[in-house]
């Protein structure tokens, strides 16, 4: 099963949330958050307006599956753990599915986000 092409208005939608810029190639295969840089508090209201404007139903969305929300540390106890995590080589956080462009195009498809479905299409090859 292979994606369909990110929708011209998708992709309107994408540069216009984010700011990106019309020089920059958009694919499906972009991730929010590692690709564009869409990341905390930014994620949260980027994925309310995508479910807004493209009428997706949030079905099973779960944003920690997909993101990781901002200002859970107090700056001296951060500094102190962050140390701690880059010195024994720890991990800070559980491991996050990446959210990418095709996900979001298949989920205006299919008009609810469905992770189990969703996750299967990012993995998928992109038609070009």
């Amino acid at each position: 099963m292979q994606p369909q092409a990110v929708s011209v208005e998708l992709e309107d939608f994408v540069r216009r949330e984010i700011g990106l810029s019309s020089k920059r190639q958009l694919n499906a295969s972009d991730t929010l958050e590692d690709d564009l840089g869409v990341t905390g508090d930014d994620a949260d209201d980027f994925m309310d307006a995508f479910a807004k404007h493209f009428n997706v139903e949030p079905g099973d969305f779960d944003f920690h599956r997909y993101f990781e929300m901002e200002g859970f540390s107090m700056w001296p106890f951060s500094i102190f753990t962050n140390w701690l995590h880059r010195r024994w080589g720890i991990q800070k956080y559980e491991p996050r599915e990446p959210l990418t462009v095709g996900m979001l195009q298949r989920a205006i498809e299919l008009g609810v986000w469905n992770s189990a479905i969703l996750s299967e299409w990012k993995d998928a090859p992109t038609q070009e």
